[in-house]
């Protein structure tokens, strides 16, 4: 297929503006957005952490926490929805992990479709779940509103660029790349460490965030599943799961740093670009 072939209108836009999740730690200026299926538990434990730590302490509660644990942070609207003053305060430090789109979407596959029969009766088709996917997304694009039945998955599998206003100030982020392994979220982690070290945060605390979240994994973590292998597998072969993964996930590639690789030949170009 040569490129010119592509129906660029096959292909979900990027930046169209999702109600995110946002969390504010106002005492050391620092705002972070939870992105479904990248790292999200960490993220709302460590501003939890941060906005309280007494009270954080006192619960016994800890950085690989899931939605099962109820945290008083997550009472708390001002920390849920900081004021639009302190968001757009020049002072403010916002971050969010990124994560690999097809690394994402497998995380979400074996979670949320395996793990959890969530996903539109598909079971553990991947072909179903991705067409639903891509369906969802193009409706909710096209006419800005969610379905009945499925939308809680098509939430969750959003690009990444629908999510945390990125539309609007994308610039303003420090953007932390995670992956699947232990060395990659090592490295998304000491990117972490550096901002919280800057906005005046404790050694102690700095290391306890450290510690916890290398020494333990989630529940609902997926890279170390044995169905890993074969879904990551099938993302891999499948040339109808890959067709549609494309055109999910394809505006992430290009407007975050994320290697393309990933992605088929003939979309590692500008292919979209009309030539002069």
């Amino acid at each position: 297929m040569q490129p010119s072939s592509v129906a660029v209108e096959d292909f979900i836009s990027p930046f169209i503006n999702l109600d995110s999740d946002f969390y504010a730690a106002t005492n050391y200026n620092l705002m972070s957005c939870g992105i479904r299926k990248s790292m999200s538990q960490l993220t709302i434990n460590t501003m939890c952490l941060l906005k309280d730590e007494q009270t954080f302490l006192a619960n016994g509660h800890h950085m690989n926490d899931t939605w099962l644990i109820e945290r008083e942070c997550l009472k708390d609207r001002n920390f849920r929805k900081p004021s639009e003053a302190f968001i757009n305060s020049n002072s403010t430090v916002k971050f969010a992990f990124i994560r690999d789109p097809f690394d994402r979407f497998i995380s979400l596959y074996l979670d949320k479709c395996i793990r959890e029969n969530l996903c539109y009766n598909c079971g553990d088709d991947m072909r179903c779940v991705v067409r639903n996917i891509h369906s969802g997304l193009q409706k909710y694009q096209n006419h800005r509103e969610w379905r009945p039945k499925g939308s809680y998955i098509d939430y969750h599998a959003a690009p990444l660029s629908w999510n945390c206003n990125f539309d609007r100030d994308l610039s303003k982020w420090h953007l932390l790349m995670i992956g699947s392994d232990l060395e990659e979220r090592r490295s998304s982690l000491l990117l972490l460490e550096n901002i919280l070290k800057r906005q005046g945060v404790s050694d102690e605390l700095i290391q306890k965030i450290h510690n916890e979240s290398l020494s333990g994994e989630t529940d609902h973590s997926t890279h170390k599943s044995p169905l890993r292998i074969k879904a990551e597998q099938q993302v891999r072969e499948d040339p109808v799961v890959r067709d549609l993964l494309h055109k999910i996930y394809l505006f992430d590639y290009i407007v975050f740093p994320f290697k393309k690789d990933r992605l088929d030949a003939k979309y590692q170009t500008s292919f979209w670009k009309i030539p002069e």
